[in-house]
């Protein structure tokens, strides 16, 4: 009896996970045909930090976390609509990007050019190749325990 029990909660738990994981991938804006791989984990900078220094300004007022990730975007991917708290850094390696702000404006990035996003306003990045594979490699920098990457519904003038 007591087994049985055992089995009815586990199962019970795993529809429930995977009822919730379903509802997440559904109501995400994910985009489709990118991977993304980590190459530097999530590291905690626990100190303010304040640099000016040829001409280049950094600063923090609080712990903030870091990650480096390299992403690649197939022909005709998307990223999705999304913003990401804090700042993100981004050099493409390979291929072509397109970024498309909140007011749907957008400007195409190629190898060895660099962009930088920031705020909560959405954007999404796009291979708008037919044969080309693109890769960016982000570095991102955030407030301490927030995420990397926040979803977004597309703007209206995305509609």
């Amino acid at each position: 009896m007591k087994l049985n029990r055992t089995r009815a909660v586990v199962i019970s738990i795993a529809v429930a996970a995977s009822a919730g994981a379903a509802t997440a991938i559904v109501l995400a804006s994910t985009g489709s045909g990118t991977s993304a791989e980590i190459i530097a984990h999530r590291a905690t900078l626990s100190d303010s930090v304040q640099v000016n220094d040829d001409r280049i300004k950094f600063q923090t007022k609080d712990p903030t976390d870091f990650v480096v990730q390299r992403v690649t975007f197939l022909p005709h991917a998307s990223s999705g609509w999304h913003h990401h708290p804090g700042v993100a850094m981004v050099v493409v390696e390979s291929g072509h990007v397109t970024t498309h702000d909140e007011n749907c404006q957008t400007r195409t990035y190629g190898p060895h050019e660099v962009f930088v996003v920031s705020g909560s306003a959405p954007s999404e990045v796009t291979n708008d190749s037919d044969t080309e594979t693109a890769v960016q490699v982000a570095t991102q920098v955030a407030p301490a325990g927030s995420p990397f990457r926040v979803e977004d519904d597309p703007p209206p003038c995305a509609s």
